[in-house]
């Protein structure tokens, strides 16, 4: 019997010591053609959040420099204009291999001839290869009938509340029914709805759900402090624009509406950010501090917001524990809800009900793989690409900092891909949440100018009060969006 079990073990020796020598021979040459590469050196540029550049770097490029023999230089943007200024400059000097690029990034850099389709950077291979991503992660890709890029995440904003403190506010929101209704009768002549009552299910809420909550809240001593719990974005940057145009999506508007800022949705979303600040329901430190994700989940820390518009990554740092490096930033993650995006409603009235709806949409948006036309070999740009985005490595990814997945074979077991029960709800609520209907944000060349205006617009009417929201709509940044879209 040990003499059988000595050559049983020598066997499966061997057989390691076979497979080790063939899995990984750092040859720098093609999995596919065994030609050598053109060149033993790439760069990749990126923007991620500190903790996941460094797990990245770590876990999914080093394994790629390991098993093709090539050197990857990681380096990192702060914007889709230093990345276009920096692929303009790469035009003859061929180092930038592959990108990681915004969704609003995508038709412009395409249309300024930055990028390469992926067919001519890899061949006819590539549509097998595309048919293991998520249709509507392609979709997005594809620019003119042609796959240019590949998808790295995907994500939708939801509603992110701590439960005990909302449960508290449907328990209790009547004591200030007299004061509420005072409230909105001197923004629309008439008060809340007729029949008003707040629903318990975030699920079923409208924007006078949310500011009835967050009057109870900004009226509520928690802590020994009463200050407005409520917040979205309002660094002047990009992810502050993708909150405004996900609530032009729930007042019933449409990308297009997003581009004409004459739109009605436009003019009923603005009127209602002018309403929430002006009643003290926006938390002051969003824009007074400029808070970016990064900022709101530090003032749940801290107990200054209870609610906030979220990625699904946002939930994952802001629960944390799924490593333990990502600590959380509640004081009890059990104490985190989710639910869909609360539906778009008219401040006016008319017989007691909105004069307009909209839904409970939300945007879609996220993050693809694309190779730049300066790549030194676009083969294997197209390997990295593949590498990064295969089933281990993107499972891992999603696993460590909740990124909604983008390949077919991982949405198919998202029970088997997140064990916690609280990382599958962070899904089944994303799931819940493209059934509910979410657009895709604007693809047109000049979308970094249309992010610019809109965060001037909203500061300029929400904030500063320079302009009403008819003045500033009808007068300044209706005319410049007309001009924009020329």
């Amino acid at each position: 019997m040990k003499k059988l079990f000595s050559i049983i073990m020598t066997a499966m020796l061997l057989v390691g010591i076979l497979a080790g020598c063939s899995g990984s021979d750092n040859s720098n040459a093609s999995k596919d053609t065994g030609e050598e590469f053109k060149t033993d050196e790439i760069t990749l540029y990126i923007r991620m959040m500190e903790a996941q550049d460094k797990w990245f770097r770590e876990n999914i490029i080093k394994g790629f420099e390991k098993e093709y023999g090539v050197n990857v230089n990681v380096r990192t943007y702060e914007s889709g204009v230093d990345l276009e200024n920096v692929l303009k400059l790469d035009k003859d000097k061929n180092t930038i291999g592959l990108i990681k690029t915004l969704h609003s990034d995508l038709v412009p850099f395409v249309e300024k001839g930055l990028m390469m389709d992926l067919e001519t950077a890899a061949g006819e291979k590539v549509k097998e290869d595309l048919k293991e991503y998520t249709d509507i992660s392609i979709e997005m890709g594809t620019i003119n009938g042609k796959p240019y890029y590949i998808p790295r995440k995907i994500e939708t904003n939801t509603l992110l509340y701590v439960k005990s403190k909302v449960q508290d506010a449907v328990d209790n929101w009547s004591k200030f029914e007299g004061d509420i209704e005072s409230m909105f009768k001197a923004e629309n002549s008439v008060g809340l709805p007729a029949d008003y009552a707040l629903e318990a299910d975030p699920n079923e809420w409208d924007w006078y759900d949310l500011a009835v909550v967050g009057y109870y809240w900004s009226n509520t001593e928690y802590d020994g402090s009463t200050e407005p719990r409520i917040a979205h974005r309002a660094q002047k940057y990009e992810g502050t624009t993708t909150e405004l145009v996900t609530k032009v999506y729930q007042a019933g508007g449409t990308p297009e509406d997003v581009l004409d800022m004459n739109s009605q949705p436009v003019r009923d979303m603005f009127q209602w950010e002018v309403f929430m600040k002006n009643n003290n329901l926006y938390n002051p430190g969003m824009w007074e501090e400029g808070w970016s994700g990064g900022g709101i989940w530090q003032a749940m820390a801290n107990g200054k917001v209870y609610l906030a518009f979220m990625h699904q990554i946002d939930a994952f740092f802001i629960h944390g524990g799924s490593d333990p490096s990502m600590t959380g930033y509640l004081a009890n993650p059990d104490d985190m809800g989710l639910a869909i995006m609360p539906k778009g409603v008219s401040l006016d009235l008319e017989n007691g009900q909105p004069v307009r709806e909209g839904s409970h949409g939300s945007q879609l948006a996220g993050f693809w793989w694309g190779i730049p036309q300066s790549t030194p070999d676009a083969e294997l740009s197209y390997e990295l690409a593949r590498w990064i985005t295969n089933a281990e490595n993107h499972k891992a990814e999603a696993q460590q900092f909740g990124m909604m997945p983008i390949r077919n074979d991982i949405v198919e077991d998202l029970g088997g891909t997140f064990a916690e029960e609280w990382m599958q709800e962070v899904f089944d609520v994303a799931n819940l949440q493209v059934e509910e209907g979410v657009q895709k944000m604007p693809q047109v060349t000049v979308w970094p100018e249309y992010v610019q205006l809109y965060l001037d617009a909203w500061y300029d009417i929400v904030v500063d009060e320079k302009y009403t929201v008819n003045q500033g709509i009808t007068e300044v940044y209706g005319p410049k969006s007309q001009e924009l879209s020329k």
